[in-house]
């Protein structure tokens, strides 16, 4: 195997499709409240972005946006699971972001509507105000990786090998 076709990642992926809303934190606090008016409709537009998630780990996330997003930016994200009352607030920074090669059909209502896909790539820094960093841990046991973001979102990790194991002895 070759240095570059070597996987980079240090932390498994599990897909996941789940909607997030986001948008961005600022070092600057301001003390004036604005509203974004679209000049068309003559409405209140949304400050938040949609994204749909790719993919999660231990210290990340990918998702699919219309939004261009540059390296570095902080994002809060809502992430809305399935079924689920409330969303998950995660706090992340962007390591990458890529325009999704469009497939035919994608290069059509792209030149129709213009609007690109992008992927991107975040870091994600806490989960409902816990630090992912200090979170991160791994259970020789059940030999997996583990932390608040995967707990968040997909619960106990010891409840899914139990289920695993129950389900494989059977």
């Amino acid at each position: 195997m070759t240095e570059h076709s070597k996987e980079r990642r240090k932390f498994k992926r599990y897909n996941m499709d789940a909607e997030i809303h986001f948008d961005f934190i600022y070092d600057l606090e301001t003390k004036v409240k604005f509203e974004i008016i679209d000049q068309e409709d003559k409405k209140v537009t949304s400050d938040k972005y949609l994204a749909i998630s790719r993919n999660i780990s231990v210290g990340g996330l990918c998702f699919v946006s219309s939004k261009k997003l540059k390296q570095a930016e902080l994002l809060h994200l809502e992430v809305y699971l399935p079924g689920a009352k409330d969303p998950i607030h995660m706090i992340g920074r962007v390591e990458w972001c890529k325009p999704v090669p469009p497939s035919y059909e994608d290069r059509i209502l792209e030149e129709m509507e213009s609007k690109r896909v992008y992927e991107v790539g975040v870091r994600l820094l806490s989960v409902n105000e816990v630090s992912v960093d200090e979170s991160i841990h791994h259970d020789a046991v059940y030999d997996v990786d583990w932390s608040i973001v995967l707990e968040s979102v997909f619960g106990s990790y010891k409840t899914l090998m139990e289920g695993i194991f129950k389900s494989q002895s059977e």
